[in-house]
């Protein structure tokens, strides 16, 4: 496997999230759930499965897409509103890779170089990008 390139992002504000519609503490079980329940959402949805360098789920989180005020933001590169949930990806100095979604949660993993020797947490963020696309991102803290 070709290893993917990354690129190093620097997240302002953290990315919040909901407890997803699922209970499960089995990681791929928790990616498979995630991609399902994307598939009927709208666009503009995202996932996301915390994921400890061992790869032990820490905690599956759900966005909707995000609204008007959220959108003009963005559009005008103003600090966000923030929104409250449970869960959330921290601001901080992140490496970035964004793929496919694979059709099993190691074989995406398996794009980050020497998982099991480093980083405390990893995002999988599944991002519903259009009617017929989700796109997945690994995080990781750097």
């Amino acid at each position: 496997m070709q290893p993917a390139k990354s690129m190093i992002l620097h997240l302002q504000q953290p990315i919040t999230y909901q407890k997803a519609p699922f209970s499960t503490t089995d990681a791929e079980k928790a990616y498979q759930e995630m991609l399902s329940l994307l598939d009927g959402q709208p666009v503009g949805s995202e996932g996301c499965l915390a994921l400890s360098s061992t790869c032990n789920l820490l905690f599956s989180g759900f966005q909707d897409p995000p609204g008007e005020d959220t959108r003009l933001a963005v559009e005008q590169g103003l600090v966000q509103p923030l929104a409250e949930g449970p869960y959330c990806i921290e601001a901080g100095r992140y490496e970035f890779f964004q793929l496919a979604p694979t059709n099993h949660l190691q074989e995406l993993l398996g794009h980050i170089p020497m998982l099991f020797d480093g980083p405390n947490c990893i995002y999988v963020r599944l991002l519903k990008e259009n009617a017929l696309a989700i796109v997945a991102q690994l995080w990781v803290v750097r």
